[in-house]
């Protein structure tokens, strides 16, 4: 039994492979058997219909099936041809498995119809499903194919993918990329997917002068605005300008205007030049443009940092170099030499040029060489408005540094830095010198371009005496000369053995009883100044307030501080009292001594020396006087005349008796020879006629008003009636103290203490005087 195509092909296991849509024809011939056999063919176990006739040339038997169009289900499909004669026989069969080739079903491009970034390495996929044999892809860019692709195939076959790795860049923006899958052994068309690029990519700018200005004829002053012109996709969202890679704000006050695209220069000068860029920014990135170069021409200018002042020997030759900024560099330079008598150009014979410097020869020969040299230059855009000046002076020693200051001082080291003065007109250098201050031997020197050293190698604890000189070809200057000291090595502490430990206390000191003792100490001290302050002002206040009260007689003598009872005896009026021993007497304080010196050298009190006193030691028990008591018959003989009055220094041993006033009325009864021991001049007074004597209060009509007050320290006071023989009113007394009226006809004398308030150093001291009448 043999199974064969139509072409006659024995198959044996495979029939095909046969295109989807082919008709096919099988036959199978069967030889021998008898009875002849019968021949059947089976379809996946179902019989199919056949044609069978009998090859008499071949002696066989020939069953024919025909199949097709085929579909993509016939594959693998099993045909199987079975002959029998017999139901008894075992049948004969052959079969055969149908084998197909299909056309791609699909194809899709992942990732398509999204925009793509230039520049940027991109790997993309496509993949086609449904061939068999496994579909064959390919790439295609404006229907250019492309290479470098990679296909990879699942495990049943049935699934082709095929990575393509690409870079697109900005021109590529509109292509159609597309990728193609088809079967080489399929007569069919290849399926195609793709779409058309967007590339996006960073902004492309670049920078364009204004369409009136010429590039090269700007001059300082003019007007420059400059455009950007930015391809980009998407568009930009900011456009930024920079010269020299500095960003450039918008400054109207400096002639800075941006706006959009556009920037303007407004007086453009030569720190305006230079290159430019403008920076376009979206969502890709930032692309800048290339650098626009910005030349503004100018007229010459002194360059900076360059030496203006050089110190010249007579006889020296100096070459005074002389450098200008200008634009175009293509200049002509004049010199001229001006002192105070003249000014004078300098010979073209003594001038060099290189491009933009000039060098001229100088010889100072006499002292009116010296002086200042005047350069300057001239190109096409004009001539040099300041000449550059180099000043010629003769060369000599350089100053003193100054300001210098020792740092970094260690045990072994210090640094020392100053300020350099003027060089002389010559380059200088500096010098330092450092010696033991107490040996003066040299332990360092440096020179140095610059006025600054560091010192090493020190010993620990030592001090040192330092100077800096600033030298040049024509000597050194004076030093600078400072003290500084090493500082000292650190100190051994004590061995453990050597240390010895504080007893401590039994008690420890606790923050809490250091409180209570500080608060105790506090209570203690307050309680003392409270004693004190009630003991003593109280015990002087008392005194003082006995003495007051009790005191009416007018002491004869001015108390000292080693009376003991001068009160106590002018009170009792007997000597018994003061020898009692059961009367303890009065004593003076410290502060009233001090007080009594104090006032005894400016007070002087008035009283008496004349046999009066015996009178006014006894006290009239109806009468009350100023300041003290007076113990005399006011209103006796009227025709005597005014008792006698010493000047004694001294002060009342009460200090409220010192503002007192004492009016003394002597009695009538004194006779002449009871008024013999006194200093003031004596003049006769009668009722209503005689001299006034100064300071007394002459009898007439008038009256002081009363005081109602205390004056003083004066507690009773009453009013007096006072009347002159001379018809007028006497003037009261500075402070108004109410008088008492004695009468018209009563002999007064007028005792008065200053007070305290009217002391002054002017006030004139007086000397007792004793009578000699």
């Amino acid at each position: 039994m043999v199974i064969r195509d139509q072409l006659g092909m024995e198959r044996t296991t495979v029939a095909g492979p046969y295109s989807e849509g082919d008709n096919i024809k099988l036959r199978c011939d069967v030889y021998g058997g008898r009875p002849t056999p019968t021949v059947t063919w089976y379809r996946d176990g179902v019989a199919m219909v056949a044609d069978t006739k009998y090859m008499p040339l071949g002696k066989h038997l020939r069953s024919e099936i025909a199949l097709g169009p085929l579909t993509r289900q016939d594959l693998h499909t099993k045909l199987v041809c079975r002959a029998s004669n017999h139901a008894r026989a075992n049948p004969v069969e052959q079969s055969v498995q149908i084998d197909m080739n299909f056309a791609p079903l699909n194809i899709r491009l992942i990732g398509a119809h999204q925009p793509l970034s230039a520049g940027r390495r991109y790997d993309l996929l496509c993949q086609s499903a449904g061939s068999r044999p496994a579909a064959s892809i390919t790439w295609f860019l404006d229907g250019v194919r492309l290479d470098k692709s990679k296909e990879t195939t699942s495990a049943d076959g049935n699934q082709t993918t095929s990575t393509l790795s690409i870079v697109l860049n900005r021109t590529d923006a509109g292509k159609y990329l597309s990728c193609k899958a088809y079967n080489t052994y399929v007569q069919s068309d290849a399926l195609e997917d793709g779409w058309q690029l967007d590339i996006q990519y960073v902004p492309d700018a670049s920078v364009r002068l204004g369409s009136s200005l010429d590039p090269d004829a700007i001059r300082e002053g003019t007007d420059v605005y400059f455009d950007c012109i930015v391809k980009a996709h998407p568009a930009v969202y900011k456009v930024e300008w920079k010269h020299n890679n500095k960003t450039l704000t918008r400054n109207i006050s400096q002639g800075v205007i941006v706006s959009k695209h556009s920037l303007v220069l407004q007086g453009v000068s030569r720190t305006t030049a230079g290159n430019y860029t403008c920076v376009g920014f979206n969502a890709e990135g930032e692309g800048s443009s290339p650098t626009f170069e910005l030349n503004v021409m100018y007229a010459p200018t002194c360059a900076p940092n360059q030496p203006r002042v050089y110190g010249v020997a007579k006889q020296e030759n100096a070459e005074i170099r002389c450098v200008v900024d200008a634009n175009p560099p293509d200049v002509e330079f004049k010199w001229t030499f001006n002192n105070s008598a003249e000014s004078i150009d300098v010979q073209a014979s003594h001038i060099s040029r290189l491009g933009t410097s000039s060098i001229v020869s100088y010889t100072p020969m006499t002292e009116l060489d010296y002086g200042t040299l005047l350069c300057s230059a001239t190109n096409k855009i004009g001539k040099q408005r300041q000449p550059c000046v180099f000043h010629i002076i003769a060369a000599g020693r350089p100053d003193q540094v100054h300001n210098c200051t020792v740092a970094n001082v260690s045990m072994t080291s210090l640094a020392v830095r100053c300020y350099e003065g003027f060089n002389g007109g010559l380059a200088q250098s500096f010098f330092l010198e450092l010696r033991d201050s107490h040996s003066q031997e040299m332990r360092f020197n440096n020179t140095s371009p610059v006025p600054r050293f560091t010192v090493p190698n020190l010993h620990p604890s030592a001090v040192y005496q330092l100077a800096v000189y600033a030298f040049n070809s024509k000597g050194r200057s004076e030093p600078y000369v400072m003290s500084a000291a090493t500082q000292r090595l650190p100190e051994k502490q004590m061995k453990d053995s050597e240390k010895v430990e504080r007893p401590r206390s039994p008690l420890p000191l606790t923050p809490t009883l250091s409180i209570a003792i500080g608060l105790a100490a506090a209570v203690l001290i307050g309680s003392c100044a409270i004693v004190l302050a009630l003991k003593f002002p109280c015990g002087a206040s008392g005194r003082r307030n006995k003495e007051t009260a009790q005191g009416t007689t007018v002491r004869t003598s001015s108390p000292g501080p080693s009376d003991k009872s001068v009160a106590s005896k002018e009170y009792d009026g007997n000597e018994s009292d003061e020898k009692n021993p059961d009367v303890i007497p009065d004593t003076i304080d410290s502060d009233d001594q001090m007080e009594y010196i104090k006032r005894r050298q400016h007070i002087s009190t008035i009283d008496t020396n004349s046999p009066s006193r015996l009178l006014l030691t006894t006290t009239a028990p109806n009468q009350t006087f100023i300041g003290s008591s007076m113990a005399a018959a006011l209103h006796a003989n009227h025709s005597s005349t005014l008792g006698y009055c010493t000047l004694r220094n001294g002060t009342p041993q009460a200090s409220n008796s010192i503002t007192n006033v004492s009016m003394c009325h002597m009695p009538s009864t004194f006779t002449t020879a009871s008024h013999t021991t006194c200093t003031l001049p004596r003049h006769p007074v009668t009722a209503g006629t005689g001299p006034v004597v100064p300071g007394t209060l002459t009898p007439n009509a008038h009256h002081w008003p009363s005081y109602g007050g205390t004056i003083a320290g004066v507690r009773n006071i009453t009013a007096i009636s006072v009347t002159s023989n001379q018809g007028s009113p006497a003037p009261p007394p500075p402070s108004a103290i109410a008088m008492q009226h004695l009468g018209p006809t009563a002999r007064t004398r007028v005792c008065i203490g200053l007070p305290e308030d009217e002391v002054s150093a002017d006030t004139p001291l007086m000397m007792k005087r004793e009578s000699t009448v």
